[in-house]
């Protein structure tokens, strides 16, 4: 039962919200206690409690409504826990220059619960209820400004593509279904070999069919459209949208269903393998390349995104372990990494008033701290040593040597390509706003001023973290290593 309390009570502190009354700043303290005691309970019933596994419903073989605690769990949550709360405290200044600030918040409490569930999914069924509750609860933050066309817009795209998605996700599942005794996550997955020969092709196609449809989420080609369109959204929703919640649940289901569901031996050098490596070598390159011809600072940040998610997905479709943990170290720290980034971006965005790349000459005279950060964050995006970045993609790109086969060269290629043109996209900005050149004059800078004291230490703390992993991580990976063996 602890579970459920875990998963509701951000739900409900959030729907008991707009009935308070509270003042603005009563409301922010409220918010942020929520969170953090939302977080503490949901590590506490991962890494401390005896909660193993539970069944809330049983309908019948494939329908059931069940929780449970393996070690992907962990990793998910730990994403979630730690970055959430930030996140919430972030937006208590963030929202101060926006309107509606009791029901963003409210919207905001309840998709934590939303994707704290998704966490401790049981099975498929569980795992796609969760996936489609947070669409329709994050929606409403997308849509926070009904007055403006171009939120309204995104809501459209947002909901359309997302339902799209989770509709063909939904047919991989059911022909899935056909094929195997139950749909609960067992590492190893469910799939056995005589079953496989016999219908290889539905298999394959399942398997594809539900790679595409939650890779939707993770904004693979051609989907990658809708991340960028998401980008008028208030910067604490864009935050979760790129680096916490609704793109990692893509790439979440993805490894629960390749790793826990159908199995990742018997699918290797099948052809469901190597058309989702194609996807995600695609989409790396393209994310890069339109980030770099992307002017406005968070749509160019978006395409990012897009391009690392796909470093995720294609180390899943390694059908390795060391494949396996790669994906999962790389899914923590871009989310530390990228949600510095669209932080600082949003900082800029209100203070400076400043939203395309050409614009941010001389910054760092203004928002020192701003853009030391967003350098520390840049630098472990490129992959620099000392940085959460360079771990994560040394796994990478061991992993993809390990495999030693030409779809694995091919992934190292694109990652080579991807980084280089991360230093080009990011750094234009960074170079820009320590170097503004020899005609800049210090009276654009007029009106510009720092952010507050919360946002800094947001900045700061985050950037520590991205250092700390980049020379502490051991026991962290130890771990990874042990969940990608073990499950």
């Amino acid at each position: 039962m602890l579970v459920l309390v875990t998963i509701f009570l951000p739900i409900v502190l959030g729907l008991a919200l707009p009935t308070l009354k509270l003042s603005s700043k009563v409301r922010n303290v409220y918010v942020v206690i929520a969170s953090v005691i939302a977080s503490a309970l949901a590590l506490y019933v991962a890494y401390a409690s005896k909660f193993i596994a539970w069944t809330l419903l049983d309908i019948n073989r494939v329908f059931s409504i069940g929780f449970k605690i393996d070690g992907l769990t962990k990793v998910f949550l730990l994403i979630i826990a730690v970055l959430w709360p930030i996140a919430v405290l972030y937006a208590t200044e963030y929202m101060e220059h926006e309107e509606n600030q009791d029901s963003f918040f409210r919207y905001y409490l309840i998709a934590f619960g939303i994707a704290i569930g998704l966490s401790f999914s049981r099975n498929v069924i569980t795992m796609y209820l969760f996936y489609e509750l947070l669409t329709f609860l994050t929606l409403p933050l997308i849509m926070h400004d009904l007055y403006d066309r171009k939120t309204l817009y995104a809501g459209k795209v947002y909901l359309i593509v997302s339902v799209l998605g989770a509709s063909i996700a939904l047919i991989g599942i059911i022909i899935l279904t056909t094929q195997v005794s139950s749909v609960e996550f067992i590492y190893g997955g469910h799939i056995k070999e005589v079953a496989y020969k016999n219908n290889e092709l539905l298999i394959n196609i399942a398997y594809i069919l539900c790679f595409i449809g939650f890779g939707v989420k993770a904004a693979i080609l051609p989907f990658t459209y809708w991340l960028p369109t998401c980008g008028v959204a208030p910067t604490p929703v864009s935050a979760l949208l790129h680096a916490v919640a609704v793109v990692k649940a893509g790439v979440f289901a993805i490894m629960r269903v390749t790793y826990y569901l159908f199995g990742n031996t018997l699918l290797v050098g099948s052809i469901a393998q190597k058309v989702t490596m194609a996807i995600a070598i695609i989409t790396i390159l393209y994310g890069s390349i339109m980030a770099v011809k992307e002017k406005h600072i968070k749509r160019r940040l978006a395409y990012s995104t897009a391009s690392n998610l796909s470093y995720i997905l294609f180390a899943v479709t390694l059908m390795t372990s060391s494949g396996f943990a790669a994906g999962m170290t790389h899914m923590v720290f871009h989310a530390i990494m990228k949600i510095n980034l669209f932080f600082i971006a949003g900082a800029i965005m209100i203070y400076a008033n400043k939203e395309y790349v050409g614009d941010m000459k001389g910054l760092a005279k203004k928002m020192p701290v701003e853009m030391f950060a967003f350098l520390i964050a840049s630098l472990a995006m490129v992959g620099i040593p000392l940085t959460c970045g360079f771990i994560s993609k040394y796994k990478l790109i061991t992993a993809e040597i390990a495999v030693n086969n030409k779809e694995g060269y091919l992934g190292i290629v694109a990652i080579i390509i991807s980084s280089i043109l991360t230093l080009i996209y990011l750094f234009s900005i960074v170079i820009t706003s320590y170097i503004p050149g020899a005609d800049f004059n210090d009276k654009e800078l007029k009106g510009i001023k720092s952010s507050g004291n919360v946002m800094k230490f947001v900045f700061i703390l985050i950037s520590i973290m991205i250092i700390y992993f980049g020379v502490n991580s051991s026991n962290l990976l130890h771990y990874i290593d042990t969940v990608a063996i073990n499950g």
